[in-house]
């Protein structure tokens, strides 16, 4: 009996034959990528576990030099207005935080008590009575150095924290052209100039009785006076016009002169001489 043939479409040729493998070998690659991908990745994650590792020490290294600070301050105290802007890093504040706070001691802000900083800073107050004291420490008090602003130069105002040459330079200008400060609130008015540092050095300041120099009103000319910053040009002519008018002007006659204010003339009258 003779065998039935399996029939044309089962019979491949070399070619076939050579496809049909080839092709068999792709899907294997195929099928066994996902599993070495899956190795790599693990490589990969082992890689990062260690780079972890070592930032963990890092920080740990961090940690242990931040307890040591502390440990020091346990046996060393340190005057509030003393302290510097690290030491209010390591007791939790931020770098921008720290800066702030060290500047506001520097311009002469006070703090009375641990727990009035801690109000200001949001530091616990146990925190801050462990590292800082408050009272019987302000050794360098009697120390600090009041200026005379009308004979200071601009080498003085300098030496102050927070002014710098051009600050002091415009501080001086203003000062000649006035002919000296009546108060030190004065200061403020001065042009381009950072106000709030300003304020917090006025304790700093004083000015003296009789360094004013005055303008003789009854002979100066209208360009003279308008150089005074208290008097503007207008109101430098309508004096000199209202002088030739009256023959003099005086304490009483002047308050006639409308375009002056009088809160104008309140601060004009210091540096003005009737009697020349």
């Amino acid at each position: 009996m003779k065998t039935k043939s399996p029939g044309k479409w089962l019979s491949l040729t070399k070619g076939e034959s050579a496809g049909a493998f080839f092709m068999l070998f792709i899907a294997t690659l195929l099928l066994l990528l996902p599993a070495w991908l899956g190795t790599q990745q693990t490589a990969t994650g082992i890689q990062f576990d260690l780079d972890s590792h070592q930032l963990n020490l890092l920080l740990a290294k961090h940690q242990a030099a931040t307890d040591s600070f502390y440990r020091k301050r346990k046996s060393r105290h340190v005057y509030w207005k003393y302290a510097k802007q690290e030491d209010f890093e390591n007791m939790g504040l931020t770098q921008d935080q720290s800066k702030l706070l060290y500047e506001k001691i520097k311009l002469g802000h006070r703090f009375s008590s641990a727990e009035e900083l801690s109000r200001e800073t949001g530091l616990d107050t146990a925190l801050v009575k462990r590292f800082l004291t408050f009272k019987g420490s302000n050794k360098k008090k009697s120390s600090i150095e009041v200026i005379n602003i009308n004979q200071c130069d601009t080498s003085d105002l300098i030496a102050l924290p927070g002014i710098g040459s051009k600050t002091a330079i415009k501080i001086i200008r203003f000062r000649d052209a006035l002919g000296g400060f009546t108060q030190t609130q004065q200061i403020l008015e001065t042009k381009y100039t950072d106000t709030s540092v300003l304020k917090g050095l006025l304790p700093r300041m004083k000015v003296v009785s009789g360094e004013i120099k005055k303008i003789p009103v009854n002979s100066a000319t209208a360009e003279k006076l308008k150089s005074h910053p208290y008097i503007s040009e207008r109101q430098a002519r309508v004096m000199v016009a209202f002088r030739n008018q009256r023959g003099k002007l005086t304490l009483d006659n002047i308050k006639e002169i409308r375009i002056i204010a009088p809160e104008e003339l309140a601060k004009m009258l210091p540096y003005l001489n009737f009697n020349d």
